[in-house]
């Protein structure tokens, strides 16, 4: 999640205490949690309990405060606190965790679903996530929490500290631009952003020249709470985290002075789509991230190919509009104008599938799509031979 992550939160008002073995090569570690995730749209979501009814939280590193959809929260019965924009819950069950009369924020919500696809009823933040060493393994689908005083890590991993002035996952980091020198670079590892590598800040940006990186596209770069946030889209030469290096990332340059792209204090966020097919391990009390194996090679991330930013509109989210066509692309070539609600790929209805699905689709580069929209009472076939564009 793109947001502002003030100083450390309030502590957990419980949770459940288990033993904790103390490293993997002296004893097998219990975790407090293990839980499978759903990795839909590269965001990770864990199931919860919430006052009975069963949910699914995106589990956010960048994110201060645990929250809940602020709709759908009052559906349910969870009333804000007088004159404040959060809510008491009695019990958030998350496996064998239970959180007991958490305060949660509530935040608005609807433009993230409408983003990713998927009704999104809330998130998992730091004011949690601190209290534990957490474990992502995204080979296997699943997040385990330990208890953060007990664990210790006797692996062979990569480690990437935090900088010295945050005890959230803010990591040590330089970005390498073709010709220049490396930048330092303090990026906070943010879970709940997905599809770009990383996302820098405006003023970052700004002070370093990267305005004039090439190839570039000017686009919406991201979905915060605040909206959708607005820059160019281009490939850095590389990005190192320690001894970890990530080739041609694909990165948002922040192009105004809104939300997360307003911050000084970070320089940038690192998405969960780089760590795609490793083990993660985000130890807030050792202050230090730590990646095993290290990703395969080649650029993750993949940008889109087709030109086309889509999102979920309409109840249930069942229609898939045209939110954003990039000039020049293979979907402007063809025609696509923002309004358009894609129906077809490929002879598949999209709403058969999910969003989440139909970007894979427009992500092969060399490709040929036929797709099938809708503009107002006219129906409309286009071939797209898909190409990267950056």
């Amino acid at each position: 999640m793109i947001s502002a992550v003030p100083p450390r939160s309030a502590a957990l008002a419980a949770c459940l205490s288990l033993a904790c073995g103390h490293g993997p090569t002296s004893a097998p570690l219990v975790p407090v949690v293990a839980v499978p995730f759903d990795a839909y749209g590269g965001a990770i979501y864990v199931p919860a309990v919430i006052k009975g009814d069963s949910v699914w939280l995106m589990l956010d590193t960048g994110l201060s405060r645990t929250g809940l959809d602020r709709d759908w929260a009052r559906t349910v019965g969870i009333e804000p606190v007088p004159a404040s924009s959060t809510a008491v819950v009695d019990t958030i069950r998350l496996g064998e965790l239970t959180l007991a009369n958490h305060r949660v924020a509530l935040y608005p919500l609807h433009g993230l679903s409408e983003a990713s696809g998927r009704l999104e009823v809330g998130l998992v933040g730091h004011d949690v996530l601190q209290h534990y060493a957490v474990e992502i393994d995204y080979r296997q689908r699943r997040v385990r929490l330990f208890d953060a005083a007990r664990y210790h890590y006797r692996g062979a991993g990569t480690t990437v500290r935090f900088t010295a002035d945050a005890d959230l996952p803010l990591l040590r980091a330089q970005v390498k631009v073709r010709g220049r020198r490396a930048i330092p670079a303090r990026l906070l590892l943010d879970t709940g952003a997905s599809g770009l590598c990383l996302i820098l800040t405006t003023s970052f940006a700004e002070q370093h020249g990267l305005g004039t990186v090439a190839p570039a596209i000017q686009a919406p770069i991201g979905t915060g709470l605040v909206g959708e946030l607005h820059g160019t889209i281009v490939r850095l030469q590389e990005v190192r985290l320690g001894g970890l290096t990530v080739p041609s990332p694909t990165t948002g340059l922040g192009g105004e002075y809104k939300g997360f792209l307003s911050r000084t204090d970070i320089d940038g966020v690192i998405g969960n789509s780089v760590f795609e097919g490793t083990r993660l391990i985000v130890d807030y009390v050792g202050r230090r991230a730590i990646v095993e194996p290290r990703p395969v090679d080649g650029s993750p991330c993949d940008f889109d190919m087709s030109g086309l930013r889509l999102a979920a509109r309409g109840p249930g989210l069942a229609h898939i509009m045209v939110d954003y066509v990039v000039p020049h692309s293979p979907s402007a070539e063809a025609g696509i104008a923002v309004g358009d609600e894609l129906l077809l790929i490929d002879g598949r209805g999209v709403a058969a599938g999910d969003l989440s699905d139909a970007r894979k689709a427009l992500r092969a580069d060399g490709e040929v799509r036929q797709l099938v929209l809708r503009r107002e009472a006219d129906t409309i076939r286009v071939a797209l031979k898909l190409r990267r564009l950056l």
